[in-house]
């Protein structure tokens, strides 16, 4: 995606120090992998390797980028629906919150999130008009045992949504059964030619990369489908202060992933996803907020766009305010300009997402939804009828005189941009229709959209098969 209006905050000479920085990490520090399997095939490779540290010399990374695709189609299990990342994509890609322990609401508050509400998240995410990925795990459910929830949420997901999906980090063997409910609900053998469902896959910062991390970049790769290695380093404690230290060392991170994939499967999908932070130094606690943090962020989004030519993804709505207040709405926004204006082909963590990736809010789900919109037309910038001079126009109707009734206005007044939870009316209007408040107005719009969401997207013979499939993998 080529934007205009992108940000840029460094120069093409810093990007070229930071590669060859990253290559001198590489080469004379090394990554700790964790895997027998992975550690043999970085020495057939070429790679030096001592113990669980791998030393990945310039020339392997280089091929491995060059085999690396600038672009990734994915699937949607209605196999019509394909969503485009990377080079030849046309505008930025939203998938769902990940990872949050508790739920909130209005109503009810802070609480520990069950089943019912990964579902409602679930079914809003497919009725969003900006979510365009579903999947991952926008809450825990902790209302179902450990061991049961890959394969009862991986069930769900199926049954409330269409869309390409993300999911997590998972042992070699959940994912084979997760790829076989897939094929089970679109048929067998679709996956092999239709990249349809990413994992994110984290480093253990600094340098190193756990057992299950590994796991699902071979077993993605061995399937044919993606990965985006998040690298999600604390600055001042997992890597360096220096904002551009903390570049390099991220970089390193996600490039030795990406040369793992393509160790496996040349051409494997691989996205670039930086997702670092400067935490509170006063008590080295991550928080999401600070503006210092995307600009490490997107010097690396820089370096996937300009010199490796990857897709990109990052996390974009995060704040650490504890409820859906002016703090969230703040924090919001500055990170969800700063990460769409600096490239990044997915955004995550950016519908409903509040206390550092702790809580997932429905109504701040809504409010989210409109604070992308807002940035989204922005990104699409001046074209169409807003190409028009109009001088003749000008001419037309003169001085003190109105535009309003002519017939250019009427036809295309209804293209400009409208809010859907902002109320613009007057106070007096505003307060005739309820006095409502943003989150009043998002409490009810979330409801009318549960209320109107079918109960599956599935059909019922395909449910029932895959309900079997789930009770007979669980005993």
């Amino acid at each position: 995606m080529a934007l205009a209006n992108r940000i840029n905050v460094v120069g093409t000479d810093e990007l070229a120090r930071i590669h060859e920085a990253t290559v001198q990490v590489l080469e004379t520090t090394g990554v700790e992998f964790k895997s027998d399997e992975a550690l043999a095939l970085f020495k057939q490779n070429g790679a030096e390797v001592d113990g669980h540290r791998v030393k990945i010399p310039r020339s392997l990374l280089e091929k491995s980028l060059e085999s690396a695709p600038s672009s990734i189609s994915l699937w949607g299990r209605d196999k019509e629906t394909v969503v485009t990342l990377g080079e030849g994509q046309t505008r930025t890609h939203v998938e769902p919150s990940n990872g949050c322990v508790f739920t909130h609401d209005m109503e009810r508050g802070r609480r520990a999130s069950t089943m019912a509400d990964l579902i409602d998240f679930f079914k809003l995410a497919h009725q969003s008009p900006v979510c365009t990925i579903s999947g991952a795990i926008p809450v825990e459910p902790n209302d179902v045992p450990p061991e049961e929830r890959p394969l009862r949420i991986f069930f769900e997901t199926l049954k409330h949504t269409t869309k390409p999906l993300k999911r997590n980090v998972q042992p070699a063997r959940e994912i084979e059964e997760m790829f076989a409910m897939y094929e089970v609900a679109v048929g067998k053998g679709f996956l092999a030619d239709h990249p349809s469902v990413y994992a994110s896959v984290n480093p253990l910062s600094p340098l190193a990369f756990d057992t299950e991390p590994i796991e699902t970049i071979m077993t993605y790769a061995r399937y044919n489908q993606p990965v985006t290695v998040l690298s999600c380093a604390l600055a001042g404690i997992s890597a360096p202060m220096s904002l551009l230290g903390a570049a390099v060392l991220q970089n390193a991170e996600i490039l030795s992933g990406l040369v793992l994939s393509q160790m496996v499967t040349p051409g494997a999908g691989v996205i670039y996803a930086p997702a670092t932070a400067v935490p509170n130094m006063m008590t080295a606690q991550y928080v999401t907020g600070s503006p210092e943090s995307h600009l490490i962020n997107i010097v690396n989004l820089q370096m996937a766009l300009d010199l490796y030519h990857l897709p990109t993804r990052t996390m974009a709505g995060l704040n650490d305010a504890k409820v859906p207040d002016a703090q969230a709405g703040f924090e919001t926004m500055q990170n969800l300009m700063q990460c769409m204006l600096g490239g990044a082909h997915v955004i995550n963590e950016c519908l409903g997402v509040l206390d550092s990736i702790m809580t997932n809010s429905f109504e701040k789900f809504i409010m989210d939804e409109e604070m992308i919109s807002r940035v989204l037309r922005f990104m699409e910038g001046v074209g169409g009828i807003h190409t028009d001079l109009s001088a003749e126009l000008i001419g037309t109707i003169g001085p003190q005189g109105s535009f309003l009734m002519h017939p250019t206005t009427m036809k295309n007044c209804r293209t400009a941009w409208r809010p859907t939870v902002s109320d613009w009316n007057n106070h007096e209007k505003w307060e005739k229709q309820g006095g409502e408040d943003a989150l009043v107005r998002a409490n009810r719009l979330y409801k009318e959209r549960l209320d109107a969401c079918p109960e599956s997207t599935l059909e019922p013979e395909l449910e029932r098969d895959l309900a079997a499939f789930v009770a007979k993998r669980l005993g």
